[in-house]
């Protein structure tokens, strides 16, 4: 059994604060960005954005909390949040004006009624100053920029309501689903970043040719934004040391003074300690998050860029191991107090609290191909497990050297925090990267995991792995199935925009069933990407990113910003999620009508349309004698085979003037059970409503033969060809994995999965039981983490639709 550290009091406490958060919500960001923007209005866009970050970063609200050992806020308190006005903020303007949606509550301060997002609140005072600066932001957003102007045809697609974005063109965030260059901050420092942006500025002085403007405007932007991460990180160093003055408590005067002379230190230069390193990266996420929305910054493999601080630390007897535990405790609370003030609605997609700083560990090393576990590796892990956190989601690559003990450190972890850590398969991943996007080995063996489950490269890669501006591909692929059978029309909505390839009762083959469906895929999709690259076009321009690009890979080397393409690889793509209802629905059509003849084309369509009622015994029928995906059964697994070789095949397809790969994912945060909710009855007999099937995983309660069954099932599919990432999630039973033996069984079990070519697994440890005895009695489950797809939950905080969800999949036992 493994043995875990205790956990210190103040790690307790902030533990305790984090679990209980609401998120008071403030209007400095507002402030201050709207003050620059009038300041720098005529300025090109590239410096503006760098100067707003300087203003933003200089005069923002510095705290240090007197149990914080890692500091840096969002907002002006310890859990708060800005704004960021100059993406979308209309939602909170829209819901502050609705008298209904906010109440006071004893604490003196608004609170949002809605329980479907992140719990926010306002004092009144805030609520004034941020109205108040509504009228200068309607008409001057980055996303009303890029929503401007849609292509022709664009309206009447849109109307059906598959792709991602809705019936409008929408760009509401930053496209930021990646993983910065953490290590070249803390190994580099801004002070030698800068540096380089100046001498390339003064070397060019009053000699600008060709393309040397826009590498002049790039460079002066690196150089305003390493101003702002120094003058900011000065200012917390300040902040620590009047604290140490005015501190009573002598070992804690002693270590606010080393606080601040390490931040006075990464201000400009590498770090030196494992401390300064794992303060350096939330340091330059704090910067980030100043500059723009970006969605989800993953930390990468945050084991790999520390471990070299910590084993000096540990030669030279600076840090003891626990105390290094205390400071890994520390980084990941920090990360909890980043839960940014968004609009409700995306809770649906992406979660309660959810910050997708995903953080990847394990795998191999980047040189020498040989296990990289370290230390940190097992600190990680140890957070999760003793803290109970369900965020950040980390990802365990797992390689065939991979240490005994870390597998039973992380089985035992996800036994204890359902669904973390996610187990990935470097034997299948780094060949299909190199493959595939045509990395080389050795960065492609420095891979990381971001957002759910999109693989990237870390700190070289501008990956835009879920679409571009939120931008994430089709909506439903259930709808697109369903248009392709109804002749062009979205049977969920009523209307027309799809292409005109017949009515099911038309079809006289299987054939002309496949032929309809691949039609209306390859059409829809690549509207979906067209949309992407049109969005792309303007972004280089509308959404530069200086802060990020100084530490991206190639940017800093060529002079051009991440989003026009100055990144060392550049890619983007998409998810497929609920492509196993779309195969169980084909699976039937073929079964049912054209193989056994147990029911016709009309009675079938019929029966669809109708939502099943008066056709129950025809459901029935479909839902227990149809083979159905994840089950070993060629028949139905041949099928899901042919649905996702459309959807590749059509991604192979699609391209971009920035990058050349669009990838193909089979990953989803929540979207299946947002999907579902939009979509009619199926063929597979799914009632209209209900989730479609999440991920790559088979549909709820389809599977019957246990989970061998559904890992052959999956892996009738190539993984390696799927770069954006694959998420298949398997239910177990608690009592399944109490043993010694029964724990070994789950590690053999994976193993084995990962031999035949399975690229990805994560396990929801959790009975059903429990989780509707949570839905009766939330505070005595209070601490429940499940897994959805893209996304771990405490499960009280899930919506009920969520909830349902998850207690619908069949438990297997081990």
């Amino acid at each position: 059994m493994y043995e875990f550290r205790p956990v210190t009091e103040r790690i307790n406490q902030m533990r305790q604060l984090v679990r209980d958060r609401i998120i008071t919500v403030d209007s400095e960001r507002v402030k201050l960005i709207t003050n620059a923007y009038q300041k720098y209005d005529k300025v090109p866009t590239s410096i503006k954005l760098a100067l707003v970050t300087y203003e933003i970063c200089t005069k923002m609200t510095t705290r240090v909390e007197d149990f914080e050992i890692i500091v840096g806020n969002i907002g002006k308190e310890f859990l708060g949040s800005g704004m960021w006005p100059e993406w979308d903020a209309s939602w909170l303007w829209n819901e502050l004006e609705n008298k209904e949606l906010w109440e006071c509550w004893d604490d003196g301060l608004y609170h949002r009624t809605d329980k479907s997002g992140v719990h926010l609140c306002m004092s009144k005072d805030e609520i004034e100053r941020f109205m108040s600066y509504r009228d200068f932001w309607k008409d001057k957003t980055i996303t009303q920029y890029l929503d401007s102007w849609g292509p022709d045809g664009f309206e009447e697609v849109a109307g059906l309501g598959i792709l991602e974005m809705g019936e409008k063109m929408r760009a509401p965030i930053h496209t930021g689903h990646l993983v910065a260059g953490y290590e070249k901050i803390i190994n580099k420092g801004y002070g030698v970043i800068r540096s380089e942006a100046q001498n390339w500025i003064d070397a060019h002085k009053g000699n600008l040719m060709g393309d040397d403007v826009e590498k002049y405007m790039f460079y002066k932007g690196a150089v305003i934004v390493c101003d702002a991460a120094i003058g900011m990180i000065r200012t917390y160093a300040k902040v620590c040391t009047l604290k140490a003055k005015a501190c009573p408590d002598g070992s804690r005067k002693s270590e606010l003074e080393k606080m601040a002379d390490g931040l006075e230190w990464i201000s400009e230069n590498p770090a030196r300690t494992f401390w300064e390193a794992c303060q350096g990266v939330i340091m330059y996420q704090v910067l980030l998050y100043m500059e723009a929305r970006h969605p989800a910054l993953a930390f990468g493999r945050f084991d790999q860029y520390t471990w070299p601080f910590l084993e000096a630390d540990l030669n030279e007897k600076r840090l003891t191991l626990d105390a290094a535990q205390e400071i890994v405790d520390a980084f990941f609370l920090k990360s909890n107090c980043f839960y940014r003030a968004s609009n409700p609605r995306i809770a649906a997609y992406t979660g309660v609290g959810v910050t997708y700083h995903h953080t990847t560990i394990g795998g191999v090393n980047k040189i020498t191909g040989e296990d990289a576990s370290n230390p940190v590796t097992y600190m990680v892990l140890e957070t999760l497990e003793r803290l109970s956190l369900h965020d950040p989601t980390v990802s365990l690559r797992i390689h065939k050297n991979t240490p005994e003990k870390l597998w039973d450190l992380a089985i035992e972890t996800t036994r204890q925090v359902g669904g973390l850590p996610l187990f990935q398969n470097d034997e299948v991943i780094i060949p299909g990267l190199v493959k595939e996007l045509g990395m080389t080995l050795q960065d492609a063996r420095d891979y990381s995991i971001i957002g759910c489950q999109e693989i990237v490269g870390s700190g070289n890669d501008y990956p835009a792995g879920n679409g571009l501006h939120g931008k994430a591909g089709l909506g439903s692929h259930g709808n697109v199935l369903l248009t392709a059978l109804n002749n062009g029309v979205n049977p969920s909505n009523g209307k027309s925009g799809g292409l005109k390839t017949g009515y099911l009762y038309e079809m006289k083959s299987f054939d002309d069933v496949k032929e309809a469906y691949k039609t209306q895929f390859d059409y829809l999709h690549k509207w979906s990407v067209t949309i992407q690259n049109y969005v792309e076009n303007l972004s280089g321009f509308y959404a530069p990113s200086p802060a990020l690009s100084i530490s991206i890979e190639g940017c800093m080397e060529s002079g051009k910003d991440c989003a026009s393409g100055g990144a060392k690889y550049n890619s983007y793509g998409g998810t497929a999620t609920g492509l196993a209802t779309v195969a169980d629905s084909l699976t039937a059509i073929k079964y049912m009508v054209f193989d056994k003849k147990i029911c016709t084309v009309n009675d079938l369509y019929d029966a669809m349309m109708a939502d099943w009622i008066g056709y129950e015994v025809l459901q029935q029928q479909i839902l227990n004698e149809v083979p159905h995906y994840g089950n070993d059964d060629d028949y139905a697994d041949e099928v899901m085979q042919w649905v996702t070789d459309i959807y590749y095949n059509n991604c192979k397809e699609c391209y971009s003037k920035r990058s050349k790969v669009y990838k193909a994912g089979l990953y989803g945060a929540a979207q299946h059970v947002v999907q579902g909710a939009v979509t009619n009855a199926t063929p597979d007999g799914r009632n209209s409503g209900q989730p479609l099937a999440d991920a790559m995983s088979p549909g709820q309660g389809r599977d019957k033969n246990g989970p061998t069954a559904i890992y052959n099932s999956a892996c009738r599919i190539d993984h390696g060809k799927y770069m954006d990432g694959i998420a298949l999630n398997l239910k177990i039973h608690p009592l399944s994995l109490q043993t010694k033996s029964a724990k070994k069984a789950l590690l053999n079990m994976t193993k084995a999965y990962f031999e035949k070519g399975g690229m990805e697994v994560q396990y929801n440890v959790v009975s059903t039981e429990a989780m509707k005895a949570a839905q009766k009695d939330p505070n005595a489950y209070r601490d429940l983490v499940v897994r959805i797809a893209g996304y771990s939950a405490y499960f009280n905080e899930l919506s009920e639709s969520m909830q349902n969800d998850v207690i619908s999949r069949n438990e297997i036992e081990i």
